[in-house]
């Protein structure tokens, strides 16, 4: 289940990616062709401070996670593991902007459960950009709240079966970074986002449960490109 989510993902994101920069290409080609006239003699000018609508695409690296609890039997861990997500938002002023996002990562486990386990984490947050850097370099913060799952296959070293194993819950993050514009439409983003939480609700071969476990913190490290549409000429 979650591997397919994973697969999802980063098809989401590949043609997100391919649909923003088929966009600016189309408005730079435009721009190079269209007569010259008094209202658009102007060039557009980068800022990473617009209003309006934004999309995003990233790939991420995701240390592993670890479960420990009365439900947990020692200590549960996955490793460190690639992945991959995208985002939508909407810049309301040149401060404050909203977004919603979803990523997978792919981590192993070894150890008495082993699988390919998928870290998904689906949010709606807050970004607030700071009065540092400039139009085209900008420093933010966010907040965000969602929810966060893990899953796979795995197989029991004990009795050599095998079966679906998914933990979820609630989260809340927060996280920052940097970014910076590249031209009118297009801009690199990086950034560090860390959720809180606890994995406390299991399907576990079939039979769902509420777990006691402790809180668990997963943190994310993105790198990708933003998506804003040209804003208008100024005469």
């Amino acid at each position: 289940m979650d591997h397919r989510n994973f697969t999802i993902a980063m098809r989401v994101a590949t043609v997100t990616a391919m649909f923003a920069l088929a966009t600016a290409a189309e408005a730079q080609h435009s721009s190079t062709h269209k007569p010259t006239t008094k209202a658009s003699s102007q060039p557009l000018v980068p800022d990473g401070r617009r209003t309006g609508l934004v999309l995003g695409v990233y790939t991420m690296a995701a240390p592993g996670v670890s479960l420990t609890g009365g439900d947990v039997d020692g200590e549960f861990k996955t490793n460190f593991g690639p992945g991959g997500g995208v985002m939508v938002g909407y810049g309301f002023n040149r401060t404050f902007s909203g977004y919603a996002s979803v990523d997978v990562a792919k981590q192993g486990a070894t150890g008495d459960l082993a699988g390919s386990f998928g870290l998904r984490h689906i949010e709606l947050g807050a970004r607030a950009n700071l009065p540092y850097g400039s139009a085209t370099t900008v420093p933010y913060l966010t907040a965000s709240y969602g929810q966060r799952a893990l899953g796979a296959r795995v197989s029991d070293d004990f009795t050599g079966t095998e079966y679906d194993m998914r933990l979820s819950g609630g989260m809340f993050g927060v996280g920052g970074g940097l970014e910076h514009v590249i031209s009118p439409t297009l801009a690199v983003d990086g950034g560090l986002a860390v959720a809180f939480g606890r994995f406390s609700h299991g399907d576990i071969d079939g039979e769902s449960s509420s777990l006691a476990v402790n809180g668990t913190t997963s943190i994310r490290l993105r790198l990708g490109m933003t998506w804003r549409p040209a804003p208008p000429r100024r005469g």
